[in-house]
């Protein structure tokens, strides 16, 4: 089940015609802005953001275009990594006039990372849990856009699924530390009935495409050190991303690093809770009382 504090709805991107559906938490108070990883939904936060909401923030998480519950690219269109900083752009500026406290993993780090680059004065703190970008591809660039256009041309879209219970075991497999009491909610959301009545995921089949694009080390610093606010890099010490996120980070000017013991790439699976008190200490929100 998905935790009874959080409520969803669906925003404006402004004059583009598109809108998020974001998933929130909590009421008034500073505004945490979580950004998700390939694949995942907002709503996979959801220990995370109850922890951050009992320390007096509000916490906002939403799918980003083509995963969970918001619209895909339209037909004919594909995914450029700009049009998602372009949404969190859109997004914040919908959230109010302040700036924000943002954290972003895997896929949504990299995002909050060029944003924070490109919208200093729009970031007040900024989390990077295993963040900081992919490895760097340019020297396979023309095998990614050999495997792009072999990809097309061999698309095809979801296969059905018998129900919730078998959504929840594919997850399993793609993500083997979410929590078990957690499963069959966030199975449910990922997925809708299709024309049979069999269940269909709810991400857009392009995402299995692959990118054509490389990602470029060099111009990714670039914005890293675009950077003005505070930034917490946290990765777990059974991640493979280790190494060369350690050595993009110091192209931040203000960063600091934290490294959970026993954790692998999905944190906000895998530790929650110190994960969530992390993330509360740096952005300074208060702790509930009666609490160590």
């Amino acid at each position: 089940m998905l935790g009874p504090m959080m409520e969803e709805a669906d925003v404006s991107l402004g004059p583009r015609g598109l809108s998020l559906r974001v998933c929130r938490w909590g009421g008034g108070g500073p505004t945490a802005l979580i950004l998700h990883g390939y694949m995942d939904q907002g709503a996979a936060w959801g220990p995370v953001a109850e922890q951050l909401v009992a320390r007096g923030a509000r916490v906002v998480a939403p799918d980003h275009r083509g995963h969970g519950r918001s619209p895909g690219a339209p037909p004919g269109f594909r995914y450029h990594f700009w049009d998602y900083v372009a949404d969190v752009d859109a997004l914040v500026r919908a959230l109010g006039p302040g700036p924000v406290d943002l954290v972003g993993h895997s896929m949504g780090g990299t995002i909050a990372a060029v944003f924070a680059g490109a919208r200093p004065d729009r970031v007040r703190r900024l989390v990077l849990v295993e963040g900081l970008g992919p490895p760097d591809t340019r020297a396979v660039a023309v095998q990614r856009g050999r495997a792009f256009l072999d990809d097309l041309a061999k698309q095809r879209g979801h296969e059905p699924i018998d129900d919730v219970a078998a959504a929840a075991k594919k997850m399993r497999r793609m993500a083997p530390t979410l929590p078990e009491a957690s499963l069959p909610g966030l199975a449910a959301r990922l997925t809708e009935p299709g024309p049979d009545g069999k269940l269909r995921w709810t991400w857009d089949p392009l995402h299995r495409v692959t990118f054509p694009y490389p990602f470029d080390e060099v111009v990714f610093r670039a914005w890293l050190a675009e950077i003005t606010a505070p930034v917490l890099a946290v990765r777990g010490d059974a991640s493979p991303y280790g190494t060369f996120s350690l050595e993009r980070a110091s192209s931040i000017a203000d960063v600091r690093h934290l490294v959970l013991p026993g954790v692998g790439h999905m944190v906000h699976h895998d530790a929650p809770g110190p994960l969530a008190g992390a993330i509360g200490d740096f952005f300074g929100y208060e702790l509930p009382q009666g609490s160590p």
